[in-house]
């Protein structure tokens, strides 16, 4: 029996390779996270740590070859994702699991109309007539507060700004009242009073339909705004997950101290902004221990040779470091 308060989503030991020449890319490397009913969990770190990647495994967009997904269990709803057809997960996405991308411009088709784009996705996964289906999308343009919804239907992408652009997608992914929406940096494009906006219709429309989100980004500002629960990535593991209070309040991996110590402050008189020194390892040439170790301050010889298991240091605080949490909550 499905259980209505826990998880919608459950991802069990996710790990996608892609095949180069240069060996294998291990772009998400063993991670596991749930998603609970309703709630939002942001998944954060830098650029190429595979946040992206993590959101196209779960919703099968992984081209194969040359990426291979392979889990222990991708739960949705109680079924196995990755044990469904082509042709079932075809119709979960998009249906109950949809998705919007960080740049609507090369998301949306230039040459068709936004109206027309929505009532496609209606109609591949409702019964719904096309004059039915058309309603809807000008009923779905108006909750995602685009003023003369009516006449804005038939605008072509071009017509519209980046921020417009980006609540069509959000009515495009929201069409089918899905159960999950996967946001990828829904606000990178956008200029910050547009960010704003952008965040606070995603919370409304959360509140008023239901969903749980699943919020990709490398902004932690973003994080602290809409999310309920963090996952911190790096060089594409899970190195720390908690309530999103808690991870402010007491960061336990030295990677979280360094991004929430780069943030700029404007009660701190600072000549320059701190920063994590060095780069994230390649993907297919990973540290033998810790893969944060030679960037880590704290480092010493077992992080540099044995991976570090995760472990809780407080009620649903876990985090992936030998040292966590004595030496660094010193």
């Amino acid at each position: 029996m499905e259980n209505p308060d826990g998880n919608l989503l459950e991802v069990r030991g996710l790990k996608t390779h892609f095949k180069t020449d240069r060996g294998l890319f291990r772009a998400v490397d063993g991670i596991s996270f749930d998603v609970p009913r309703g709630r939002t969990v942001g998944l954060v770190g830098e650029s190429g740590c595979g946040k992206s990647v993590t959101s196209l495994s779960v919703m099968g967009l992984v081209p194969s070859p040359p990426g291979k997904v392979e889990a222990e269990a991708v739960m949705f709803g109680g079924r196995d994702v990755l044990a469904l057809s082509a042709d079932q997960r075809r119709r979960l996405r998009g249906g109950k699991m949809s998705m919007i991308f960080q740049e609507p411009m090369t998301s949306l088709n230039p040459v068709h109309t936004i109206g027309q784009q929505i009532v496609e996705a209606i109609l591949a996964h409702t019964a719904m007539s096309p004059q039915a289906a058309r309603a809807r999308a000008i009923e779905m343009l108006e909750l995602v507060k685009i003023p003369s919804a009516a006449q804005r239907v038939d605008d072509f992408p071009h017509n519209l700004s980046g921020g417009m652009r980006q609540r069509v997608m959000i009515a495009m992914a929201l069409s089918c009242e899905p159960a999950l929406l996967i946001a990828d940096e829904p606000t990178t494009a956008l200029d910050v009073t547009i960010q704003a906006q952008i965040l606070d219709l995603l919370a409304d429309l959360q509140r008023r339909l239901g969903m749980a989100i699943l919020i990709i980004t490398h902004d932690l500002g973003v994080i602290a705004e809409v999310a309920d629960q963090v996952l911190v990535m790096y060089a594409g593991q899970i190195v720390e997950s908690a309530d999103v209070t808690d991870l402010f309040a007491d960061p336990q991996h030295p990677y979280t101290i360094g991004l929430l110590g780069s943030i700029p402050r404007l009660d701190v008189d600072r000549e320059r902004l701190a920063t994590i020194e060095g780069t994230v390892p390649s993907p297919n040439n990973q540290p033998k221990g810790c893969r944060f170790a030679p960037r880590c301050p704290f480092a010493d010889g077992r992080c540099r040779h044995e991976p570090p298991p995760h472990r809780e240091v407080s009620s649903g605080h876990m985090v992936a470091c030998w040292k966590a949490p004595v030496e660094l909550a010193a």
